[in-house]
């Protein structure tokens, strides 16, 4: 009895041995790279935070790849194709060679995960896979409110050196993968999803295949006009007044000022709240509150100096001063405008 028990357990070791070993091996019969296709759609973007450089995307990654030793005769198992979902295909997917795929950028577990395999007779795997998840993604604020953002998923295959298997992308995959064309996530558009081919180094100083998903999305900057550029303008536009209405005081000028000042602080505040680095990573709105500060300042010491000299008729300096202060009253504002168009122009996507 003993024999017979230790036998059976002989008999499952070296069977769970095999299926370790078919399931760690290179397919045979296949030239070397394994081809690992990868088409990927995503589904939906719904939420994008600029500052933590992170995005909430649902994916849908198909990969194709063919091992001969899952060939079977199309005739007696009477169809070209076995489907298998859900948990059925993850027990089928143990039992076989899979090339490992990762998304090196993900961030903690998948949501809303679900599976499906397709066999086929040629020994062609198709595994299908459709989730939600964090990633981090590289975001720059430099163009805000006027930039485009990519959305990088980065792939790769740890488990396998570029040697022996590498992602990529065909036509046909890249006509099947695609970014739905409304997403979730507000004040944003899809522009497109496109593939680039990379390379890491893995422990041991070998090269691994890597393949990176970008979906390209446009922030709608009309939306914007309202609510910065507006404010910014009607707190600047504090200056005009100062420099054209007759008849104002020194306190009176000097109490307007400080309080655009403050008022451009307030607008400082309001905008980093409402919209995550839009001040604290030199945005283009930042340069234009930065400069604010400074041209405010600039306008109350000028009209003060010119202003002076302009009230003493009997003054050598009172004609020049008068002309000074006439063109003041446009040149400032002017070269204010100049100044922050420069820096929005600047920061269009090109």
């Amino acid at each position: 009895m003993r024999a017979l028990v230790l036998g059976l357990v002989a008999l499952f070791a070296a069977a769970t041995t095999a299926v370790a070993a078919e399931h760690d091996e290179l397919p045979a019969g296949v030239e070397l790279p394994i081809a690992v296709r990868i088409a990927v759609r995503v589904l939906n973007v719904t939420e994008v935070k600029e500052v933590a450089g992170q995005a909430h995307l649902a994916v849908e990654v198909t990969q194709r790849w063919t091992d001969p030793r899952r060939r079977f005769d199309a005739v007696e198992v009477g169809a070209a194709r076995v489907d298998r979902v859900g948990e059925d295909a993850d027990q089928f997917l143990k039992a076989i060679w899979t090339p490992g795929l990762v998304a090196d950028n993900q961030i903690g577990e998948a949501k809303a995960r679900s599976i499906a395999v397709s066999a086929h007779a040629s020994g062609e795997i198709v595994v299908v896979e459709r989730y939600e998840s964090d990633f981090r993604v590289a975001m720059t604020m430099a163009a805000f409110p006027f930039d485009q953002q990519q959305l990088k998923i980065t792939f790769s295959l740890p488990r396998y050196p570029k040697q022996e298997a590498m992602l990529v992308t065909t036509e046909a995959d890249r006509l099947f993968s695609h970014v739905e064309p409304t997403l979730s996530v507000v004040d944003w558009q899809p522009l497109g999803l496109g593939f680039a081919n990379a390379e890491t180094t893995g422990w041991n100083a070998r090269a691994y295949s890597r393949l990176e998903a970008s979906v390209t999305i446009d922030r709608l900057s009309e939306r914007y006009i309202l609510r910065i550029f507006v404010p910014i303008v009607a707190v600047l536009a504090v200056s005009v007044y100062v420099l054209w209405a007759p008849g104002l005081k020194a306190t009176e000028k000097g109490n307007m000022i400080f309080s655009a000042l403050l008022a451009l602080a307030a607008l400082s505040f309001t905008f980093e709240s409402s919209f995550p680095g839009s001040i604290s990573l030199n945005t283009p709105v930042a340069q234009i509150i930065s400069l604010g500060y400074i041209y405010l300042v600039i306008v109350l010491l000028l009209d003060s100096v010119v202003s002076a000299a302009c009230e003493k008729p009997d003054s050598a300096l009172h004609r020049p001063c008068r002309a000074i202060r006439r063109h003041m009253t446009w040149s400032l504002p002017l070269i204010m405008v100049i100044v922050c168009a420069g820096a929005v122009v600047r920061a269009l996507p090109v």
